[in-house]
């Protein structure tokens, strides 16, 4: 086999196209078969041979029957024999099978008569589905014939209704498994949606409603138009073409379009870069445009397969009534009776936004048949938008409950398009990053839906959704906020011209129109503040505040940021993220409300430090541990003696914990390292605490987060406290990805031990991360990225740090290098936030010079970024070397 697989690489890679390859596959897999079986048949008493001939047959099943074959393709068998003979050849049928899978083939196979084969399809709908494809390799004819006349008659034609119930469950399962949506970035060519698989589903569902699959054959009895067979054609050559190429990559079966495989494919393709569309984004477009195609069409063909009872009909019908004399609206669906009128609706853009826009309001779905009959229309785009049709689209927007079914239902018509011309740009455009799970306009959809799913939200981010009274803008803000995307430009610029654009074709007034170019020219920006920045310092708050302007342009920014990152995947909407977005939110609003005043430094500082004296004045006296005489706890002296810690700590910590770290640092010994751990559950998250002194611990933070990278700890945040006497607190915020819930005793102690063996000098960090070995390096590598490292300086958003913002590709030990190279620059490290990144890996430090201040140098300012740049490029390079 592996001799034939070679051949076939080599035709392959000579040019011939994916079904050529196939098909050469299969008429040479044919053939070996077919020796193989005859090889043991020689080996057999020739009388026993030639009752065999009269009595059995081998036959491709499947895959294999239809030449779908790809290189490390299963190979589907079914052993037919008559009753007569059972023993003999199945002895004879059990060496075939060992002879093959010596060979390097993986064989499904099975040994039945006619009448057990048909049993146990009736049993078992994937063996049912395996004989709509049969061909004789070899044997009796008659035999074969029966099984193919009665499996037509007694699986198909006297049950179809529960082939294909049973057909359509199963691939609804399958869907649910390999991903839901078509638009899956790392999807699976056979099983995801808009697969190979859904090609195999049209084809059954073909057999059983017109006695074959064949695409030409559905053409004829009218089930595929010229151009739909045509497209579907040309998809099962893209899709079985990719699968071929993955299978020889891997040199095994492999069906997972990966990122790794997306670039080398993309590349081996020789696909230019365009029009600020990378080679990559341009082929996986294209690959989206071909899965969603086919997942449309097996979508109308499972709706073939869902007939409603007679009794359950006449309840929908009974249960329905009419709406503006047009619409039938039942329990689930909107429906227009067969005639003139739905004709007449479906072509015309009018009608059909008030289809959906009554389809929302009355919260059900438009019939799958008048959806297709308004997509077979084919609705252009007009030059110009009527009042009507901006009006309605603008009411649609209005609506919650049902409005992103609504708008998806509009995108898969292309009527979308028609009413924003943007829509089309993005359609099945690949993101192709670290962040993003989705295509452009799938990611936009969701995040309508996850906006309307705040509706129920008893959060602030709920009650920031319900109390915006423009819903329309905030919704039409969503839609465009990505339109950008796929551009040389930054997509936010474009976006702004889009969405200025889109503005006056829906006859917006002016100052709704600044509001929407505002939100989709900013709709990161209130990401960015609260992953990024220090949103305790006031100059943050009041630029940003100015900025939005006003309470009602700051919830819909809040609300678009929440529904923004929802979409972006599944749990990418965390409950770390939620609270810090949150906070800068009411910080924010507290702003625009006019009481800044609550943010004056030195009020603020005032009032926390009597606090905290208070807490620590009430509790228990504290015992040096130095054994001298304790000071007088009164809240005066206390209040003094908390001017030692910095202020930003005051300012950033609870009260409640300030007062636990001061009793920590009076009882703590001068050659002590304190290490302690606190469980957030609504977080899943840790936060370690590292109290020592200056003197013995160096380096602090870098060594720390060497040590927390090398156990496998993903570090979320980390903060840098000293005191004005050398004490040093460090706070890391930690996902520990090794446990489930509360983590263990056993596991803060053990990072305890190693963090205070690095501090004092007893262990290296380059050794512990090294214990992690080349499969923990790969198995915790972020996604791929071709986006270049670098290294940006902002000095203009905080007046106390200089920010270092730090782009790179995400691998183990990648904090430790450049905490490493920050404190070899002699730069204090007073606040980082950790990967919080969008296309790549984000690593966000506030630094200062060894006076505590800006650095403000022109040389310090371009000498920093070359150095970690350089630093970062030999980390990258070592890294890969590794691998």
């Amino acid at each position: 086999m592996d001799g034939l697989r070679q051949q076939a690489r080599k035709h392959f890679e000579q040019g011939a196209t994916g079904l050529q390859t196939a098909a050469y596959l299969s008429q040479h897999l044919d053939a070996f078969l077919t020796q193989v079986f005859q090889e043991v048949l020689s080996e057999a008493d020739p009388a026993l041979v030639e009752t065999l001939r009269g009595q059995t047959a081998l036959v491709a099943t499947g895959g294999t029957a239809r030449g779908d074959v790809c290189p490390y393709s299963d190979i589907d068998l079914l052993f037919l024999h008559s009753p007569s003979c059972t023993s003999q050849f199945e002895k004879i049928a059990s060496q075939v099978q060992r002879d093959l899978w010596d060979s390097g083939l993986k064989i499904g196979a099975s040994v039945r008569t006619v009448a057990d084969s048909l049993s146990w399809a009736r049993q078992e709908i994937q063996f049912a589905t395996s004989l709509v494809d049969t061909r004789l390799l070899w044997g009796n004819q008659a035999i074969f014939g029966q099984l193919q006349v009665r499996f037509a008659r007694t699986i198909i034609k006297s049950r179809s209704s529960e082939f294909l119930a049973e057909v359509s469950a199963t691939r609804s399962k399958e869907r649910a498994e390999f991903g839901a949506s078509t638009q899956q970035l790392e999807p699976d060519v056979k099983r995801s949606v808009g697969g190979l698989r859904d090609l195999h589903f049209i084809r059954w569902v073909g057999f059983a409603l017109y006695g074959s699959g064949e695409i030409d054959a559905l053409q004829r009895h009218g089930a595929l138009n010229a151009e739909d067979a045509r497209r579907l054609s040309q998809a099962h050559e893209f899709l079985i073409a990719i699968r071929i190429n993955l299978h020889f990559a891997a040199n095994k079966e492999q069906d997972t379009l990966s990122r790794d495989d997306q670039l080398r494919i993309a590349r081996s393709r020789n696909i230019p870069a365009i029009d600020g569309l990378r080679p990559v984004e341009r082929f996986m477009q294209e690959y989206f445009q071909h899965s969603s195609f086919i997942a449309d069409v097996a979508r109308q063909f499972m709706e073939q397969t869902q007939h409603k009872k007679i009794l359950d009909q006449a309840f929908d019908f009974l249960m329905s009534y009419r709406v503006d004399e047009i619409y039938r609206v039942g329990p689930e669906q909107i429906d227009i009776p067969r005639g003139r009128t739905r004709r007449a609706v479906c072509g015309n853009l009018e009608r059909v936004l008030h289809l959906y826009l009554t389809a929302a309001r009355y919260g059900r779905t438009v019939a799958p048949r008048l959806a297709a009959m308004i997509k077979s229309e084919k609705i252009k785009t007009p030059a110009v938008l009527s009042p009507d049709a901006s009006q309605l689209f603008l009411e649609l927007l209005k609506t919650t409950g049902k409005l992103g079914e609504a708008l998806r239902g509009l995108h898969e018509n292309g009527v979308l398009e028609a009413v924003l011309p943007c829509f089309q740009h993005i359609r099945c455009l690949l993101q192709f990053n670290q962040y993003h799970h989705y295509t452009v306009d799938e990611h936009t959809l969701r995040a309508i839906e996850a906006a309307e799913g705040f509706l129920g939200d008893t959060g602030a981010v709920g009650r920031a959704y319900r109390e915006i009274h423009h819903k329309e803008l905030l919704h039409l803000s969503i839609l465009l906020h990505d339109a950008g995307k796929g551009y040389e430009e930054d997509h936010s610029e474009v976006g702004r011209r889009i969405a200025a654009d889109v503005a006056v074709r829906l006859g917006l007034p002016a100052h709704q129109r600044e509001l929407v170019m505002f939100l989709v020219h900013r709709h990161l920006k209130m990401a960015d503040l609260a992953l990024r920045r220090d949103i305790n310092d006031p100059a943050v708050l009041l630029k940003f505040s100015h900025e939005v302007g006003s309470p009602e342009s700051l919830r819909m920014l809040y609300v678009l940021t929440a529904a923004d990152i929802s979409a972006v995947g599944p749990g990418v909407w965390t409950q770390w993220k939620a609270e810090l977005t949150t906070t800068l939110y009411e910080r924010t609003m507290l702003w625009l409300s006019g009481k800044s005043h609550l943010f004056d430094e030195p009020t603020r500082l005032m009032a926390i430090k009597e606090q905290v004296a208070k807490l620590i004045a009430g509790a228990e006296p504290i015992e040096p541990s130095n054994g001298t005489t304790p000071s007088d706890q009164n809240e005066d002296s206390l209040a003094e003696e908390l001017d030692q810690f910095p202020a930003h700590y005051l300012l950033e910590t609870p009260p409640a914990r300030i007062a636990d770290d001061y009793r920590l640092i009076q009882s703590c010994g001068p050659d002590q390292i304190l290490v302690e751990a606190v469980y957030d559950a609504e977080t899943s998250t840790v936060e370690y605490r590292i109290i020592t002194h200056e003197r013995l611990a160096s380096g602090c933070f870098h060594k720390v987060s060497g040590v927390l990278s090398a156990k496998r700890l993903v570090i979320l945040s980390a903060a840098i406290y000293t005191t004005q006497d050398g004490v040093i607190i460090d706070v890391f915020r930690v996902r520990d990805t090794d446990h489930v819930g509360e983590i263990p005793g056993w596991r803060v102690d053990e990072l305890a031990v190693s963090i205070r063996k690095v501090l004092r000098g007893e262990a290296e960090v380059e050794t512990l991360l090294r214990s992690r070995g080349k499969f923990a390096l790969s198995a915790l590598s972020g996604p791929v990225s071709d986006l270049p490292m670098r290294v940006v300086i902002d000095n203009e958003s905080s007046d106390r740090y200089t920010i270092i913002d730090v782009f790179a590709h995400d691998r183990p030990g990648l904090l430790y290098a450049i905490t490493k190279a920050l404190y070899e620059l002699k730069l204090s490290v007073v606040l980082a936030k950790i990967a919080t990144h969008f296309d790549q890996v984000l690593d966000v430090f506030f630094v200062t010079d060894a006076d505590n201040g800006k650095i403000t140098a022109g040389d310090r300012l371009t000498e920093i970024p070359e150095v970690l740049t350089k630093q970062l490029a030999s980390f990258e390079e070592s890294a890969r070397d590794e691998q």
